[in-house]
């Protein structure tokens, strides 16, 4: 079985009636997510009251996806960076009965644009430039690279001057204030309590589970429900249709950026039980969908209007068969101990242990988006010892990643099954990094019992991605548009290979290119103003050479079909 786990240990804070239990109680929460999809565990009591969270994906709960400035329905990309997801969790948004000043842009830029903040904004540590509909598939599917590593800016807000609120967190992962930041920015990571719940989104290769820590405080409260939402941008059928022009907000001024998002709203699964008894239970059916627009946290009853197939609507979690049980969200409690293990194949013996840092932690760099790491788990005395999951922590800076880092640090999803047996060498890949950036990455493991490793971390720095080759790409172009694979180097390319080359005083413009260009572009390559400056007196150029282009490939396609 593939199987990835999330060992988290829930501490509640509430107000215990009679106690039920003078010891901590394991409960397993079991599901197999499709992949790239949100995720929120969370308990409540009997009566609807919420209890405790469990997990929810860095994305909403580390990265402020939900709540963070630009318009609610701001056209997607990858890592797109403005745009509040307010429909991506909002029943556990609400349930939790939380609220967060609302962020909005900072600076005096068009509030309705997805891309004329770079001039007033701080380098960006995590979210992309907006990427036009045909980059979306060329660099976030095939690559997964930003556009424009090392020189894109982004505004990260600052509070609604008339204190409007937000259900969702902002982001709590800047360390570093910058001077064209707004000074709220040094409150979002106090504002954001998620740290020790946060996870990875997950990969979807194969069933996972969370191991929940319960507190005597927290099962003071009695029988528990356990529930789950999973959100999916994008995941239409024909009730929930949605246009990219009509029903998105396109930038005016970047009508050709983005994709559209929109699609069913999120699912619910909930399952009821009793930690005291051990006991499985689970459900294929769903307990209801959120607001397709996040506006409030109604729980609506399932309907026709929901998809259940191919990884859509309530098939957003598959079903799953294990130890004789199906199902597509399940609750394991080890119970208080009262009940033998009746063999039924739920549950693992544990004792207590304490787990020392994976050994020989390395890093290399393998390309300018890639870090190589190498570590190995110890190898244990205990025969019963069985890993449970392995996290990976990256975070940007020279600064050495420490424990209170990691609610800061991005996480890396890792698949269990894939490392090396403890005691011998595992590597991973990390992907989708920066080129010319430190990066501080870290290690820890956790078994079946919740217990955890220190912590192993290590230093390295990508190598500078290279843009420039005398036969491949545009040197002032890709300065001007931050990466060689956009539309208008594409099509800047294309005149010089199309129409410059074909005759001697061509060739000779070429190699003057070749000549004085280099040093040009890397003088505007760090300025957003001047790179803005390129843009505008390279885009007309590129506007008409890709006319003249397809121009000529249509009168190249007559002759042949006519000589045919």
């Amino acid at each position: 079985m593939r199987a990835r786990a999330r060992a988290l240990a829930v501490m509640a804070v509430l107000a215990a009636g009679d106690a039920r239990a003078a010891t901590p109680v394991r409960v397993e929460f079991h599901f197999q997510p499709v992949p790239e999809a949100q995720m929120a565990i969370w308990l409540e009591d009997q009566h609807g009251n919420f209890v405790a969270d469990v997990l929810v994906t860095q994305a909403t709960g580390k990265l402020g996806i939900a709540n963070r400035p630009g318009e609610w329905n701001f056209l997607s990309s990858w890592r797109a960076p403005y745009g509040p997801r307010v429909s991506v969790l909002p029943v556990w948004a609400h349930r939790r009965g939380k609220t967060y000043p609302q962020i909005v842009f900072f600076d005096d830029a068009d509030h309705d644009s997805l891309g004329w903040h770079e001039n007033s904004s701080s380098l960006e540590n995590y979210f992309c430039r907006p990427l036009e509909e045909w980059e979306q598939g060329t660099i976030s599917l095939d690559t997964k690279t930003c556009p424009s590593p090392k020189s894109f800016k982004t505004d990260k807000g600052t509070f609604e001057p008339n204190g409007a609120l937000s259900p969702y967190p902002p982001r709590n992962d800047l360390l570093r204030l910058d001077e064209l930041d707004s000074p709220d920015v040094a409150e979002f990571a106090d504002l954001n309590e998620l740290d020790s719940v946060t996870a990875a989104t997950p990969n979807g290769d194969g069933p996972e589970f969370v191991v929940a820590v319960l507190s005597p405080e927290l099962l003071a409260h009695g029988p528990l429900v356990a529930y789950a939402e999973i959100s999916r941008e994008h995941d239409e059928n024909s009730h929930y249709e949605f246009d990219r022009d009509n029903d998105h907000f396109v930038d005016p001024r970047l009508a050709r950026y983005g994709i559209e998002y929109l699609g069913q709203p999120s699912v619910v699964y909930r399952v009821a039980f009793d930690p005291l008894r051990r006991k499985f239970q689970g459900t294929t059916e769903y307990a209801g969908y959120g607001d397709w627009d996040g506006a409030t946290g109604t729980l609506h009853p399932p309907d026709a209007t929901i998809s259940g197939e191919d990884g859509s609507g309530a098939d957003r979690l598959r079903v799953v068969t294990m130890n004789g049980d199906t199902f597509r969200w399940g609750v394991f409690s080890y119970g208080d101990g009262s009940e033998p293990d009746p063999g039924d194949g739920w549950g693992h013996p544990c004792k207590p242990r304490e787990l020392p840092a994976v050994a020989d932690l390395k890093a290399r760099v393998t390309e300018f988006d890639q870090v190589e790491l190498t570590f190995e788990i110890p190898a244990q005395d205990d025969p019963d010892f069985a890993l449970a999951d392995v996290r990976v922590y990256q975070i940007v800076g020279e600064d050495p990643l420490t424990e209170a880092m990691l609610g800061s640090a991005q996480e890396i999803a890792v698949a269990v099954n894939t490392l090396a047996a403890p005691g011998q060498p595992s590597t991973l890949t990390v992907r989708e990094l920066w080129g010319d950036y430190t990066y501080q990455f870290g290690v820890v493991y956790t078994d079946r019992c919740a217990q955890r490793s220190a912590l192993a971390s290590v230093e390295v720095t990508t190598v500078a991605q290279k843009f420039q080759t005398v036969e491949g790409f545009c040197f002032l172009a890709t300065a001007a548009y931050g990466a060689p694979w956009t539309a208008q180097v594409a099509a800047l390319r294309s005149f010089r290979d199309i129409f410059l080359k074909e005759s001697a005083t061509g060739v000779d413009l070429v190699r003057f290119y070749y000549a004085h260009s280099p040093p040009l572009a890397a003088a505007i390559a760090g300025e957003p103003v001047l790179r803005g400056l390129a843009r505008v007196v390279l885009q007309p150029v590129a506007d008409a050479v890709a006319l003249a282009s397809w121009s000529k490939g249509q009168v190249a396609a007559a002759s042949d079909a006519l000589g045919q």
